[in-house]
């Protein structure tokens, strides 16, 4: 009986296994939630928007409509950028970058008082991230870049180029 049984629950897996393995080869999409736009279409939809900074190129510009959060990709002399924009009642982190970060420090971007922090992605590479907060406006703002050398390297200028206080209030009129 024992036999029959072993015999039995063998030829079951033989049979269940290639089921198993058609089902594998299936694959499964999950929409992204970011929306590609231009920065006309960002402002109109979201009524954020963001200076270039001076030197950037490959703009593009997303939207994570369910989180009303605005985001801006460029580079600046190879050096990957992303910058953020999200209404808040009270500053938060938006970056999503969860890094233990090092040498902390407090910056001032505009009339927004913020930190700038560093932490090292990878062996070789850094990333920077710029933190402010306007709260004027509730609006909470982030910028980062991955870089191989912070030498030099000064985020505090882009930060403040994509700061745009004008344009801001006139558009959360509207």
């Amino acid at each position: 009986m024992k036999r029959i049984s072993m015999l039995v629950v063998l030829c079951m897996g033989l049979l269940v296994r290639p089921v198993m393995a058609e089902e594998a080869k299936e694959t499964v999409s999950i929409a992204n939630p970011w929306e590609d736009m231009t920065a006309e279409q960002l402002s109109a939809a979201s009524h954020l928007s963001f200076g270039v900074p001076e030197g950037a190129e490959n703009v593009i510009y997303r939207y994570l409509r369910s989180e009303n959060l605005a985001e801006m990709q460029f580079t600046i002399d190879s050096d990957e950028y992303c910058a953020r924009i999200q209404p808040a009642p009270e500053p938060t982190d938006i970056s999503g970058m969860y890094f233990e970060w090092k040498h902390v420090e407090e910056v001032r971007i505009g009339k927004c008082t913020g930190t700038i922090g560093q932490a090292k992605n990878g062996s070789e590479d850094w990333v920077e991230l710029c933190q402010w907060y306007d709260d004027d406006q509730e609006l909470q703002y982030s910028l980062s870049v991955s870089t191989t050398e912070l030498d030099g390297l000064d985020l505090v200028a882009p930060a403040e180029q994509v700061y745009q206080v004008k344009a801001e209030k006139e558009l959360r009129k509207q």
